[in-house]
């Protein structure tokens, strides 16, 4: 049964410690004391592990700059599973992403890194398998997007001269990945739009025969000018219609449901289908009667008239279109110039990043100081109890020995 410790007597404990210890010139003083302890201790520790910091490889970093690629970039269709490949790099794309954010998005693409490592052999370099290759190669780079829209690439390795080749690497296999998206996008551009072109062309070639025979047989009959524009509108309508719907159909090989541009072409074609819905149920029919006084006794042979106006028209704007987008997408195919700028490659060898042996020796130097301060303190302050209140200090000592295996197995 343990005895009432009495206030006087905490009291007396409570001023021996700080009469001992609770000064801060008395703690000052038993540093200054123990000052060799309280760093040749810490001295030594540090000695030893900057050398073992000697025996882990340097790791150094090269980086190139690329500047920002032109606006058109954003409509290449990367790859959507490229893109979420970048989950596990610590990088998301946002909704409204720049050609920069795609451009970092090639960049540590899955395919990329596939063949860099069967390029350069770097599971066998590294002596593991090829996914643990590909694995250790994204945490061996990054990208950063900066706010101008410069992109920085890096990567690191042992060898600081393949460190440079690394990263070049990386940054033309993206080019080279870039220009083949380009190239396969225009080319399934090129052949789509070149059998609508041809198609359209035998149409328009049909219309104007069907207009020409139809002004042939009915030479009196006339539009006005009025019903004239409203059939070219609607011409106008109905060839863009057919262009959205063709780069619809282009993009959605290769681009998810939820892109902002797949979802603005389906927007824009609902709507250019009701404006042609609303337009042709109301000018098209009986509204020629009575706008154009000079068939008003003529409305059936007016209104074909006017139809086939406007199939000549369709066929004739929907021509330029596609010529346009045949022209563009031969040019496309065909260009191979580099699909981004690099402002500075890396070509003087990484400078170092790991192991960083100064600051490793300054930092384990300052927390050895701390741990023997705090020893020294300790002591002091055990060595002021065993005059100030022996009882305490031997119920210490016998718990601390109880503490220790040698005592613990003896007693045993």
């Amino acid at each position: 049964m343990s005895t009432p410790v009495s206030r006087s007597q905490r009291s007396d404990d409570g001023g021996a410690i700080s009469g001992g210890l609770g000064s801060g010139l008395r703690l000052i003083e038993v540093l200054v004391r123990e000052r060799r302890l309280l760093w040749l201790y810490p001295l030594v520790v540090t000695i030893i592990v900057v050398l073992v910091s000697f025996l882990f490889p340097n790791v150094y970093r090269s980086t190139v700059s690329i500047l920002p690629p032109e606006r058109d970039f954003q409509s290449m269709s990367v790859p959507l599973g490229d893109l979420k490949s970048l989950a596990s790099g610590g990088m998301s794309l946002p909704l409204m992403a720049t050609p920069s954010d795609i451009l970092g998005a090639v960049l540590m693409s899955r395919t990329v890194r596939d063949s860099l490592v069967t390029r350069y052999g770097l599971d066998r370099r590294w002596g593991i398998s090829f996914d643990k290759a590909v694995g250790r190669l994204l945490s061996q780079s990054g990208v950063k997007v900066e706010q101008t829209g410069v992109v920085g690439f890096w990567a690191s390795d042992r060898n600081r001269f393949f460190a440079d080749t690394l990263v070049n690497a990386l940054v033309d296999e993206a080019d080279r990945l870039n220009r083949a998206i380009v190239t396969n996008k225009a080319r399934r551009t090129r052949e789509f739009v070149e059998g609508r072109l041809t198609e359209t062309k035998a149409q328009l070639d049909l219309a104007s025969r069907a207009l020409e025979e139809f002004q042939s047989r009915h030479r009196s009959v006339a539009l006005e000018a009025q019903i004239t524009a409203m059939v070219g509108n609607a011409a106008k309508l109905k060839a863009q219609l057919t262009a959205d719907q063709i780069e619809l159909s282009t993009l959605e090989g290769t681009l998810s449901e939820e892109h902002f541009r797949v979802r603005q072409l389906r927007t824009r074609i609902r709507e250019t289908r009701k404006q042609l819905e609303d337009m042709e149920s109301s000018a098209m029919g009986d509204s020629i009667a009575s706008t154009s006084k000079e068939i008003a006794g003529l409305p059936r042979i007016g209104q074909e008239l006017a139809e086939r106006v406007r199939d000549v028209k369709i066929a004739e704007a929907l021509y330029t279109l596609l010529t346009e987008q045949y022209e563009n997408a031969r040019i496309q195919e065909r260009r191979d110039t580099p699909s981004f700028s690099v402002l500075d490659r890396a070509e003087r060898g990484g400078r170092k990043v790991s192991p960083r042996r100064a600051l490793i020796g300054i930092g384990t130097f300052l927390v050895g100081m701390c741990l023997a301060a705090a020893l020294i303190l300790v002591r002091e302050y055990l060595s002021q109890l065993a005059v100030t209140d022996p009882v305490r200090y031997n119920s210490l000592a016998t718990a601390w020995a109880s503490l220790r295996p040698g005592k613990r197995s003896t007693r045993t």
